[in-house]
Formats: structure tokens, C-alpha cells, sequence
């Protein structure tokens, strides 16, 4: 299983929202928010992570899905 962190998981994902062509960039500190902080918190991540803590890829790929539907409808 493959899994990154949120640092790898923004550069991912702003390169494909640019493929997308979206003009977004999304920073690296919303995905730390998201999952480390949120885990550290004693919280559910808001993308699903692996065991270590780190973003699983499937997670990564549900999240980008509902985020882009998310911006299309703005």
C-alpha cells in the first residue's frame, strides 16, 4: 500500500489540479491539518490514512474526487 505525507500528498495534488486545469494550489499545512493534526487531536482524519499516520493513496484519491465535485459546482 502506498502512502504519503502531506507534503507529498499537496504536491500530488496541486500537479494534478493543475492537469485538471484548476489554477488552485492548495498548500502542504491544509493537509498536515487535515490528517497529522487531526490525528494528534484525537480526531478522526478528514483523509483516510494508513496505520503509521501517513495519507494511503486510496484515501488521497477519494478525497481529490469529492474535492473536485466539490469546487465544479462553485
Amino acid at each position: 500500500m502506498t502512502s504519503y505525507t502531506p507534503y507529498a500528498a499537496s504536491k500530488m495534488i496541486n500537479d494534478q489540479l493543475a492537469a485538471d486545469g484548476f489554477e488552485k494550489i492548495l498548500p502542504p499545512q491544509m493537509f498536515y491539518n487535515y490528517t497529522t493534526a487531526r490525528i494528534r487531536a484525537g480526531k478522526t482524519p478528514m483523509i483516510a490514512c494508513d496505520e503509521a499516520g501517513k495519507i494511503s493513496a486510496e484515501g488521497l484519491a477519494a478525497w481529490y474526487e469529492k474535492y473536485v465535485a466539490k469546487n465544479l459546482v462553485k
